[in-house]
């Protein structure tokens, strides 16, 4: 998880944990968990793309 969107995450939950709203707290949840995906989503990507490279790499030597 990269330190800008776990800063983010923390960020939310906070502002979630101290809105009193319950229209306002469910929106901001939704942020929250939507930014987790997004985050899961790029792990996903960035461990794609480092064992392509590793492959490209094997495969030029």
């Amino acid at each position: 998880m990269s330190n800008e969107l776990r800063k983010k995450l923390h960020d939310l939950a906070e502002l979630c944990d101290n809105t009193s709203d319950p229209q306002t707290k469910a929106i901001i949840e939704a942020i929250r968990l939507q930014t987790a995906v997004l985050n899961e989503r790029l792990f996903s990507i960035e461990l794609q793309v480092g064992a392509l490279t590793k492959r490209m790499e094997n495969t030029t030597d």
